[in-house]
């Protein structure tokens, strides 16, 4: 025989370990995958020796072989990133297609020699087997690979994990209908029926599939809305929100039925432009970031922080009276004249002025920004790091 049982096995494992290589990202290194590929494969020929010497029910030494392939599932576990219910769902689809390349193969096989009989087809059978697997193999790599990988990037462990039952029923189902194993293959009278399984299992793939790209579109139409949102709404170096935001949180603020007093402050960072002009403007973008997470970290729940332009910010406090923003401002200005920026070996120590209004007795929204700004540049008057109430 050209091919032999245990080359021809072989082989299967190899072309479907490169289409495992193909569908998921590889974690380990070349070298590393191909010891660990040849480690797997021996102690799987190892066993199924040893099975095949001991077993001696036909039935049970099928399951016992199929069972010793899932040794794979090792090498797929130690080689790929992704997570365990991705690998699962790749594995058991990669065996559920290689499995329906037999049976076409062996059905091929009848209508090519006209013989019932598996052994004397074994030969045509193996070669046909290999084509199907190579062409499974190119059209993976050609047409399936990228869809496949940005469906798994997007959809979830859990989704895939629930997905994934679906490949390892189908193949379950296969092997208990029809084996692969030689020893199994004695008639083809029950291929038809075969066929007519695989054509439902098939389609039930597809369906499966097709409700995890369905998923993946959602997923990613949300990402991309959500993604889109914020973008309108924040400032791209800081993360903050943008002025257009914070103007329709404070026109809120005024539209409320019971209208409750809150606070605007609005702080500047001293001599920015002398640390611009001194180190750089990229020293200036990580003076922008560290206050802005200073802010964040130090104020409310429900305050609201917003870049307001250049090197100054505004803040929104709900339901907050001037005693309290004053109170609040004092120990932010305190926490950042603390922080020292190391920057390319430069030590850059950083203070601000805060300026503070309410929206007591005011209508117009311009009217408390106004007197908060106002309250700002007097405390800039007054030489700088203070907090300043209007």
């Amino acid at each position: 025989m050209i091919f032999s049982s245990a080359l021809y096995l072989f082989f299967i494992a190899v072309f479907n370990t490169f289409t495992t290589h193909i569908l998921l990202t590889r974690k380990k290194s070349i070298i590393f995958c191909i010891n660990a590929f040849i480690i797997t494969t021996i102690c799987a020929y190892i066993t199924n020796i040893l099975a095949e010497k001991y077993i001696h029910n036909p039935v049970l030494l099928e399951y016992v072989l199929y069972l010793i392939s899932c040794l794979y599932i090792v090498y797929i576990h130690i080689v790929f990133n992704e997570s365990i219910s991705k690998k699962i769902f790749a594995m058991f689809s990669i065996w559920m297609f290689s499995t329906i390349c037999l049976v076409v193969s062996v059905k091929i096989a009848q209508i090519f020699t006209g013989i019932n009989e598996i052994k004397y087809n074994l030969e045509i059978i193996y070669f046909l087997r290999e084509c199907l697997q190579i062409i499974l193999l190119l059209i993976t790599y050609f047409y399936i690979r990228s869809p496949y990988k940005d469906i798994f990037n997007k959809v979830s462990n859990k989704t895939i994990g629930f997905m994934s039952l679906y490949p390892l029923f189908a193949f379950l189902l296969l092997i208990n209908n029809y084996t692969t194993s030689i020893s199994g293959l004695k008639s083809l009278d029950y291929t038809l029926n075969m066929l007519f399984l695989l054509v439902f299992i098939i389609m039930g793939y597809v369906f499966v599939f097709s409700g995890i790209s369905s998923a993946s579109r959602i997923i990613s139409m949300q990402y991309r809305m959500e993604r889109l949102e914020w973008t309108s709404r924040s400032d791209p170096l800081t993360g903050l929100y943008n002025r257009r935001y914070i103007m329709e949180k404070i026109e809120n603020e005024f539209k409320r039925p019971k209208k409750k007093k809150f606070s605007l402050v609005i702080a500047d960072i001293d001599y920015f432009k002398k640390i611009n002009d001194t180190y750089g403007h990229d020293c200036g973008d990580c003076v922008l970031q560290m206050i802005s997470k200073s802010l964040m970290d130090n104020v409310r729940e429900q305050d609201l922080v917003s870049r307001w332009g250049g090197e100054e910010f505004l803040l929104l406090l709900p339901e907050t009276e001037v005693e309290g923003a004053y109170t609040l401002m004092n120990r932010i200005k305190k926490i950042i004249g603390e922080q020292i920026i190391e920057y390319n070996g430069n030590q850059v120590s950083i203070t601000m002025t805060f300026g503070i209004a309410d929206s007591q007795d005011y209508q117009l929204i311009d009217d408390v920004i106004k007197k908060a700004d106002n309250a700002l540049y007097e405390g800039k008057g007054r030489g700088r790091n203070c907090v300043v109430v209007a």
